[in-house]
C-alpha cells in the first residue's frame, strides 16, 4: 500500500514538473488528480483503522473518549489535505483560513474531552 502511494506521488511530482514548463494550469490538475488518487487509496486503510477503533471501543467501553479522538484526527487530516491543495493552487490565504477553521473544529470536538479531564482532575484534588 505504502509503495503504491509513494510511486503515485513520485509519478505525480515528475509529471507535474515536466508539464509545468509548458502549461501551468495542466500541472495543477495533475497535482490535484495525484492527491485525490492517493486519498482514494488510503480510504480503504482508514476504514480498516476505524473498524478496529470501534472494536476497541466496544471491548473496553471507552465511547466517551475514543470517538472524539478519532474525529479530531480525521478533522486534522482532512483540513491539512484541503489546505495543502489550496496552497498548491496558489491560494495561500484560503489555505490558512482552512487551517484556522480546522483548528476551531478540533477545539469544538475536543471540548467534551477537556471537560471530562478537568472533572477527573478536580475529583482527585477534592
Amino acid at each position: 500500500m505504502l509503495i503504491k502511494i509513494i510511486f503515485i506521488g513520485l509519478a505525480t511530482i515528475i509529471t507535474s514538473s515536466i508539464i509545468k514548463q509548458y502549461r501551468a494550469d495542466l500541472s495543477l490538475l495533475i497535482n490535484i488528480s495525484g492527491a485525490l488518487i492517493i486519498v482514494l487509496l488510503t480510504i480503504g486503510e482508514f476504514n480498516n483503522l476505524f473498524n478496529e477503533i470501534l472494536n476497541l471501543e466496544t471491548s473496553i467501553n471507552l465511547s466517551t473518549t475514543i470517538i472524539p479522538v478519532a474525529k479530531v484526527v480525521g478533522i486534522g487530516y482532512i483540513t491539512e489535505f484541503c489546505a495543502d491543495l489550496a496552497e498548491d493552487s496558489g491560494n495561500k490565504i484560503i489555505g490558512s483560513k482552512i487551517l484556522l477553521g480546522g483548528k476551531i473544529a478540533i477545539c469544538a470536538v475536543a471540548l467534551p474531552i477537556i471537560k471530562n479531564m478537568l472533572s477527573v482532575i478536580l475529583s482527585l484534588l477534592y
